[in-house]
């Protein structure tokens, strides 16, 4: 792995954010690259040429070696440092049990998660429409069984995912779940284990984590407070 290590990122990404904890964590050397989501910066032409031909982030490019999708780029820097070990073990079982998490995780946490985010709060305010409220409602129904199999099955019998300290498969579920409190949307509410999984957590991965979010955690104050002063009808 290259020192110049370059990371195309922009931290309203979940993925981008989860990649972010870790190589700090890790202390791999990177350079940020910061890519304007709401200017399409990703979705152009140049970009799928220099970057990442999938036009998505977060990607990296080590030595002109391109790669996209954060849990391929985990994997890929689990390969070339051993920096990364405490995270994404490499005893085959421990590995194991964390990859079956990030497979689980495409389908059973990311997908109704963001689905949910992007029906009720990012749409939205794109299109300057309400959300749609059966959509709305069965997306809510989705995050709901997801929030429960993880409080009554993920963390059944331990203080995390996996094991018995932080991995890579708390990382990227906590990123999914913080992504949920800009809609307002508490997803511990009801869930003790999970509210206290989350505090371990974010102590664990401090004081990257609050780097991470801090620029979503802005922009929920701000939309707060917008809605604090607009008018009650």
């Amino acid at each position: 792995m290259s020192s110049n290590l370059k990371f195309y990122s922009n931290l309203m990404s979940q993925p981008c954010r989860s990649l972010y904890i870790v190589m700090n964590l890790a202390k791999i050397p990177f350079e940020t690259v910061t890519i304007a989501l709401r200017e399409g910066d990703h979705a152009t032409e140049s970009f799928a040429r220099e970057v990442n031909n999938l036009k998505t982030i977060p990607s990296i490019n080590d030595a002109g070696f391109k790669l996209g999708e954060s849990i391929a780029i985990l994997r890929y820097l689990a390969t070339k440092s051993s920096l990364i070990v405490r995270w994404y073990p490499t005893g085959a079982r421990m590995r194991a049990r964390v990859d079956e998490y990030l497979e689980w995780h495409h389908l059973n946490v990311r997908a109704p998660c963001s689905g949910y985010f992007v029906e009720s709060w990012l749409k939205p305010r794109q299109t300057k429409q309400p959300p749609n409220d059966q959509v709305l409602e069965k997306r809510h129904s989705q995050v709901n069984k997801t929030l429960d199999c993880l409080e009554n099955v993920w963390l059944a019998e331990g203080d995390f995912l996996v094991g018995t300290d932080v991995s890579a498969a708390d990382i990227w579920a906590i990123c999914e779940l913080e992504q949920l409190t800009l809609i307002p949307f508490d997803p511990t509410e009801g869930r003790p284990k999970l509210r206290a999984w989350m505090q371990r957590v974010r102590k664990a991965t401090n004081p990257f984590y609050d780097d991470a979010h801090e620029t979503l955690w802005n922009i929920r104050k701000k939309s707060m407070q917008n809605a604090q002063r607009s008018p009650k009808l």
